[in-house]
């Protein structure tokens, strides 16, 4: 197979990508004032938003609910999002030359800072790569973003989205030390405040571990079927003097590593990029031990189309993370008949058994409704009080 760098070429451990779980707002509407020229809306308040929501003092498109009311009267609105406790998402990126193949580290770099970007500072956020920018093959691990708040909701592209882009800009090359990756982010989310999760992203098979030993069946050029090798022998291509053990599957390790993370409270979702059909079994495997997996096989977050699939997937493991059904409102509203709550900007009657309920400062969705949010399938959530509640017709 030539120098060690002949297999990391085809070294595959892939994955990644995004988005939107779960925003939740206080809008705290009052005085009836009339739209502005350009048709928006402004607030005549300076309480509940504390100088950062998008209804401050500037011709913001103003949210559902607010407006003209059936009355003739308007909802002049403070947006007050509620960032209680946020969790950190931990990205776990594969670099591999694999990952050159039809732009996928391109792609993946995208889709992950759309997710930086949606959930904003509803989430912290840190990522680390693998392999590292040394000039190996199998270079260990680099952590590319220590954990960070999340970028102010409605500026774009801020620090920390900026500094993971800048930070992924190189090409992809080299191998898949995958486990190696998996148990250097362990310490780190360890000494972080509050829960954290670990999103695995990858196109592939786990290797570089120079102290593994296989036969052909675990050999990844003789399953892939490279430079030679057959996945039926007799010619075992990771077997010294002419193979490398760091062309082994690399699955106990990297299976040990995800399992620690696990034990140690911090759930591993995986995320298969195309080029894992091969490892579908062993990502089944690291799904399980992470916790994460879901009711079928795949039980990782298998994406075969880049673009919308990559951002469908961490939409919804985004959603996993954040969403909730119960919100504990900083105040109780003043009049609870004037509360609404908006799912993905469409009202959601009042409703005990699928819509929502009210008790002091809490709403709570039932039903579906929660279903809904804890399944992704609705990405934003909007509590808007000052208008007369929506009932079920």
């Amino acid at each position: 197979m030539g120098e060690p760098s002949t297999f990391v070429g085809r070294g595959r451990a892939r994955a990644a990508g995004c988005l939107l779980a779960g925003l939740i707002t206080l809008i705290a509407c009052g005085s009836e004032r009339p739209p502005v020229s350009d048709g928006t809306y402004v607030s005549s308040s300076s309480g509940g938003g504390g100088g950062g929501g998008p209804f401050n003092d500037a011709g913001i498109p103003k949210l559902p609910g607010c407006g003209a009311q059936e009355n003739g009267g308007y909802c002049d609105c403070v947006d007050t999002p509620l960032f209680a406790d946020p969790p950190n998402i931990y990205f776990v990126l594969d670099r591999s030359g694999s990952m050159a193949e039809n732009n996928k580290w391109g792609q993946v770099r995208q889709v992950v800072a759309q997710i930086l970007q949606g959930l904003g500072p509803r989430a912290n956020f840190g990522a680390t790569v693998f392999p590292g920018f040394a000039q190996s093959a199998c270079a260990p691990p680099k952590q590319i973003l220590v954990i960070s708040p999340g970028d102010p909701p409605g500026g774009g592209a801020g620090p920390t989205t900026n500094a993971l882009l800048k930070s992924t800009s190189g090409a992809p090359s080299g191998g898949t030390p995958t486990a190696q990756a998996l148990r250097s982010v362990l310490p780190i989310l360890g000494a972080a405040a509050g829960k954290s999760f670990v999103i695995l992203a990858t196109d592939g098979g786990p290797n570089c571990n120079s102290a593994a030993s296989c036969g052909f069946d675990q050999c990844m050029p003789n399953i892939e079927n490279t430079d030679g090798c057959s996945s039926l022998g007799p010619r075992n291509c990771c077997e010294p003097p002419d193979g490398f053990s760091e062309a082994c599957l690399d699955a106990p390790a990297t299976n040990s590593a995800v399992a620690a993370l696990k034990a140690a409270g911090i759930p591993v979702y995986v995320v298969g990029l195309p080029g894992t059909t091969q490892y579908g079994a062993l990502l089944d495997q690291l799904a399980v031990s992470g916790g994460t997996a879901l009711a079928a096989s795949p039980k990782y977050y298998k994406v075969e189309l880049q673009n919308t699939q990559l951002l469908a997937a961490l939409k919804q493991i985004a959603a996993k993370i954040v969403a909730t059904c119960e919100f504990k409102l900083k105040e109780a509203p003043a009049d609870p008949t004037k509360v609404n709550v908006y799912l993905d900007e469409v009202v959601l009657p009042k409703d005990p058994v699928n819509g929502w309920k009210i008790e002091a400062g809490t709403v709570t969705l039932m039903g579906t409704a929660c279903s809904k949010v804890l399944n992704g399938d609705v990405l934003d959530v909007r509590i808007i009080a000052g208008c007369p509640t929506v009932e079920p017709r």
